[in-house]
């Protein structure tokens, strides 16, 4: 076996391997609340795939509307996450659907009765009823800085150095062989 054969090491992952392990780590089932135990809502946090500057810090962002129900998103480590925001919003609403009428800013996630007493545009007369992970960013969002998950190395401040890579395997050996 030949060192071409093995993933390096020292290799550097890219852009869309630590959005896979990304996604491995937090897209699982959630149970949260915002404000007590009886409003408890089941989710599933979705990762971003955009990248926003260097990427190095880690972030959950909510809209005021959908909390606790958050997006993961990489943004720069050397810039307020603020700055970003409202592309981030756009940008989701690219990525998971737009959860608002785009003629009277209705919210999707109303049921078609109660959407139809302001407007009877296509929108709101057509559409069932909008889910998560679609986005209602009208009353704007919060966020906070996540800690990278397991297998990521990263800085005193927290912020991305390097990957761990996965410890090779027979049948990665195999794998990386066969390509």
């Amino acid at each position: 076996m030949n060192k071409t054969q093995l993933k390096t090491v020292d290799a550097a992952m890219t852009e869309g391997e630590i959005h896979a392990r990304l996604v491995k780590a937090f897209e699982h089932r959630e149970r949260a609340y915002l404000w007590v135990p009886a409003d408890t809502i089941t989710f599933v946090p979705r990762v971003l795939a955009k990248v926003y500057g260097d990427g190095r810090a880690l972030f959950a962002l909510s809209t005021v509307n959908q909390r606790p129900a958050y997006w993961i998103i990489r943004a720069c480590s050397q810039t307020d996450f603020h700055e970003f925001t409202d592309d981030i919003l756009t940008d989701l609403e690219e990525a998971f659907g737009d959860g608002l009428c785009g003629y009277s800013g209705n919210s999707l996630f109303h049921p078609k009765r109660e959407r139809m007493r302001y407007c009877k545009c296509e929108d709101c007369a057509q559409r069932g009823v909008a889910r998560w992970p679609m986005v209602n960013g009208s009353g704007g969002c919060c966020w906070g800085q996540m800690q990278w998950p397991e297998g990521f190395k990263v800085d005193e401040n927290g912020h991305l150095l390097a990957v761990v890579p996965a410890p090779v395997t027979r049948t990665s050996v195999i794998h990386h062989a066969a390509h």
